[in-house]
């Protein structure tokens, strides 16, 4: 999802590019919680989202789902908080690319797919392992948007730890996750990094 988008705002006119680059962050002008609640609003049994699709789904004969509390609300929380990390390195990566590579590539007969296949993919992968680093590693502790959107039923790592100390109290059990996580969390890093190194050559 955020591959398009970061494309869109470093192939558009420079005029727009600080417009779509302020959109990108504005979600950030506001507090976290406050976001991830409205997404209770959205998401909610009365609101106009769920009507819209239930209504959908009675036309086919299918029965009525619960977006709230649910995997799905999981996910959509998760995607919306985290979606403007992968963008941002992807765009920074994007728009530094000489433009002069893919007309000599039309220049010699590649076609529209490519040219973004042969060229613009592969120097866009350092920018793709930074962003999937930047989303990646923070997931890997979130427990605020499973608690919130998803009820008793979606645990993830991050609830599983928070559990241990502030429900269970069982510390050491707790301390145990919470040094694999980090541990899990550097290798990842450490990887990303290495991953993330400029690629000179174009196939």
């Amino acid at each position: 999802m955020a591959y398009p988008l970061a494309l869109l705002i470093a192939r558009s006119e420079k005029k727009f590019r600080n417009l779509m680059i302020m959109l990108v962050v504005l979600p950030f002008a506001s507090n976290f919680l406050i976001r991830i609640y409205a997404w209770m609003i959205i998401l909610g049994p009365e609101s106009a989202l769920s009507h819209m699709i239930n209504n959908v789904l009675a036309f086919f004969g299918i029965a009525p789902v619960t977006l709230l509390f649910s995997p799905f609300a999981v996910l959509i929380g998760m995607i919306y908080v985290h979606l403007p990390f992968m963008i941002l390195p992807l765009y920074t990566n994007l728009e530094k690319h000489d433009p002069i590579l893919l007309d000599a590539a039309q220049d010699l007969g590649a076609n529209r797919w490519q040219r973004f296949w042969h060229v613009t993919w592969p120097q866009s992968l350092p920018g793709i392992f930074s962003g999937s680093a930047l989303v990646f590693i923070p997931v890997l502790g979130m427990f605020a948007i499973p608690d919130i959107l998803g009820g008793t039923g979606d645990i993830m790592i991050g609830n599983l730890i928070k559990d241990q100390f502030l429900g269970t109290r069982d510390w050491p059990f707790g301390s145990t996750l919470s040094i694999m996580l980090t541990l899990a969390v550097l290798g990842i890093a450490g990887l990303f990094s290495w991953l993330a190194k400029p690629v000179t050559r174009i196939t």
